[in-house]
């Protein structure tokens, strides 16, 4: 049961490593180009995590053993978050521009459904 865990958990890094390359594409140059370095770190800690999750699935595929996995998957389950955390504090920068979108997306279907209707 708790290979199953840990494998589920694996995957969702894979996932989250990839959208978190994605995310990390949709800063402006601007944005960039205040912190290249902590740019590069948050979009690298998104490809080690994607890395950190495919290794541990073939880790408990082969058989290994779900403890050395969850010291692994810990860590780098937690390296985005503080880049990300470190980039935005020193470019500056309140939100991503892909979170800004998503909030005006949401605003627009779910405040103001009324006035689409409307118009």
């Amino acid at each position: 049961m708790l290979n199953v865990f840990f494998g589920f958990l694996s995957l969702l890094l894979v996932v989250g490593g990839g959208f978190s390359v994605y995310e990390a594409r949709s800063y402006t140059d601007e944005q960039r180009a205040r912190a290249p370095r902590l740019w590069r770190a948050y979009v690298a800690s998104g490809a080690v995590l994607c890395l950190v999750g495919v290794g541990s699935v073939a880790w408990l595929v082969t058989g290994g053993t779900p403890w050395a996995v969850s010291g692994f998957v810990s860590l780098a389950a937690a390296l985005p978050c503080f880049a990300q955390a470190w980039f935005h504090r020193t470019a500056m920068i309140d939100r991503s521009p892909l979170a800004e979108r998503l909030a005006a997306v949401v605003a627009r279907k779910l405040n103001f459904p009324e006035a689409s209707r409307q118009a």
